[in-house]
Order: structure tokens, then C-alpha cells, then sequence
């Protein structure tokens, strides 16, 4: 079952990656531990084996195409299988498969990219997003996987509570940083709860996502907006359905090149449920809004350049 498609490039790497690079990211939690690098430093002093080592990072760096940023990952870990960037090839891959919706590649690379650093946070949102973007309520393995991302969210969680502000951030940047990374964290919790139909859980963990984010997508509105319909909130989901209509709703493919709104269904779903006798729940509570395709996924939609793989990044 799926609740919607999360955009390809999420709130967290959006907002990680833009003001940090493609370096890891691992912060202190003691307050005697160095702060971690910023963009600039992390452009300036990696350490490399040669210039040709240099260069075909900095190519990784300056490419904004997902495929081909991970043509150039792939290239680059043939020839440097060793190098000291390691993880942070592992990252650029992972981000740059969840940017194209693999979510299955962006986990492997997002484990590899684990297996030499647990604390990358960014790596850690990846994961959590791409878990529950990925699980349906029917998979056999669902409770692991989604135990899984549970994991991976709360453990960013636990990063982002004890982090120092590094000395080049201003406050106000750092503090947006941290609420819109603590975002992620909370929407990928809240979708996890919502695939276990645990709708008290999500609609807490997809308010606090809605609550923290500077602007929060359509797609987590449209979540939020339905968990509440599913608690018999209908006014409540009617008003949050409203704000994910008002950024465009949620599209996806339909038959013969049409397209649909889940979003538009959900309100028309919660208008006909609010004024109906009082009926029994439905088994499926998908299903109720989006009887024609429970399983339906959208395409993911391409980037902007200036949010792609390399420059920011999604969460």
C-alpha cells in the first residue's frame, strides 16, 4: 500500500546538502569534539591520492544529472577503491537513486555509505525516507524493513538533539537546518505509522514534520490530511487537504496518458464519508480513497537543476 509518492528529492538533503556539500555529515555530540567541516572545508582538504584522484571528485562534485553522477561514482570507486572519499561516493550514489525514485539501489548505497560512518546523518534520513517510500502494508518483510527505518530516523533524531552549531553557520541558518532535517525525521516516522495503521502515531509524527518544516510539501499534507480523515477528523482533514491542494495537489499517471490527484480524491472521499449514515470501517483504508489504484506510485518528477544530486539532495 502506498500513501502517496514522496518527491524525489527530499526536505532533509535538500537543506543538509545545500549548506554542507556532498561531505558526510556526522555532528558532535560532545562538546569538546571538533565541529564538522563546512562546504568550503571540505572542497579544500580532502585527501587525495593524486590530481587525477581530485579531479574525477571534483567532476562527481560539479555534476548535476543523476544518472550520470552515478556513472562517475561507479568510475570513480573502480579506480580509487581505497580512497579517504569513500563514504562520501557511497553517499552521492545513495542520494543520487533516491533523486530518480530507486529506492532500493538508494538503500544499498545508503548501508555502504553507513558501514564506514553510522553517524552520517544525511545518509541516515536517506534511509529512513527511502524504507517507507518503498514498503507496502503486504510485504512479507514489512514489520523488519520498517523497523529498520524506524531506526535509522530515531538515531538521526538522537544526532540532531545533541549537535553544536558549527562556527560558520549563523544561528538562524543552523536552526533552520536542524528543524527542517528534524522534519525528515518526523515524516518518514509518521508514513512509517501510517503503513502500520497506527493513524494516532502518524497524525502526531506528520504534525510535528508539518510543524517543523518552513514549507511543508504537498505530499506530507496530503499524509497528514488523510490520516485525519481515517480518525474521522473530517474537518480537520478537509482544511489540510485544502493547503496540499493549493501547491498542486498530488499527481500521478493514470490510463492513457491522464493523470490523477490523489488529493482531489481524498476530499471527495472525506466529503462523501462525513455525510454518509455512519457505516462500518473499511478493511482498506486506501482503497476507500483510491479504489482504482491502491498500489499506484507516481513517476518521480526530475529536479531542478539547482536542487539536483551535487548541489543540494530528499524525506
Amino acid at each position: 500500500m502506498r500513501y502517496g509518492s514522496q518527491q524525489p528529492v527530499s526536505r532533509l538533503s535538500t537543506c543538509v546538502l545545500l549548506l554542507l556539500g556532498m561531505a558526510p555529515v556526522a555532528f558532535p555530540a560532545q562538546q569538546d569534539a571538533p565541529a564538522p567541516p563546512t562546504a568550503s572545508a571540505a572542497a579544500t582538504q580532502p585527501k587525495f591520492s593524486s590530481p587525477e584522484e581530485a579531479a574525477a571528485w571534483e567532476k562527481i562534485q560539479q555534476e548535476r544529472n543523476p544518472d550520470e553522477q552515478i556513472r562517475l561514482v561507479e568510475d570513480f570507486l573502480l579506480h580509487y577503491p581505497d580512497s579517504a572519499m569513500k563514504e562520501s561516493a557511497f553517499q552521492a550514489a545513495a542520494h543520487s537513486y533516491q533523486a530518480k525514485g530507486d529506492y532500493g539501489r538508494a538503500i544499498t548505497y545508503g548501508e555502504l555509505t553507513l558501514s564506514e560512518n553510522p553517524d552520517n546523518l544525511t545518509t541516515l534520513l536517506v534511509l529512513a525516507a527511502a524504507i517507507s517510500e518503498m514498503t507496502s502494508r503486504n510485504d512479507d518483510d514489512r514489520d523488519e524493513r520498517l523497523a529498520e527505518g524506524e531506526q535509522y530516523a530515531r538515531h538521526a533524531l538522537d544526532l540532531l538533539a545533541t549537535a553544536r552549531r558549527p562556527p560558520a553557520f549563523a544561528a538562524t541558518e543552523w536552526d533552520q537546518t536542524k528543524r527542517e532535517a528534524e522534519a525528515a525525521a518526523h515524516a518518514a516516522l509518521g508514513l512509517i505509522a501510517l503503513i502500520r495503521e497506527d493513524f494516532a502515531r502518524a497524525e502526531l509524527e506528520l504534525q510535528e514534520a508539518v510543524a517543523l518544516a518552513a514549507r511543508p510539501d504537498a505530499v506530507l499534507l496530503y499524509r497528514l490530511g488523510l490520516t485525519h480523515s481515517f480518525m474521522k477528523k473530517y474537518d480537520l482533514a478537509l482544511e489540510t487537504l485544502e493547503r496540499a491542494a493549493a501547491l498542486g495537489g498530488v499527481k500521478l499517471p493514470g490510463a492513457q496518458g491522464a493523470s490523477r490527484d490523489l488529493v482531489a480524491e481524498a476530499k471527495e472521499f472525506v466529503l462523501r464519508t462525513r455525510s454518509a449514515p455512519a457505516s462500518p470501517e473499511p478493511a482498506d483504508p486506501e482503497a476507500a480513497v483510491l479504489p482504482n489504484s491502491a498500489q499506484a506510485t507516481p513517476a518521480p518528477t526530475p529536479p531542478p537543476a539547482d536542487t539536483a544530486p551535487g548541489a543540494n539532495p530528499a524525506p
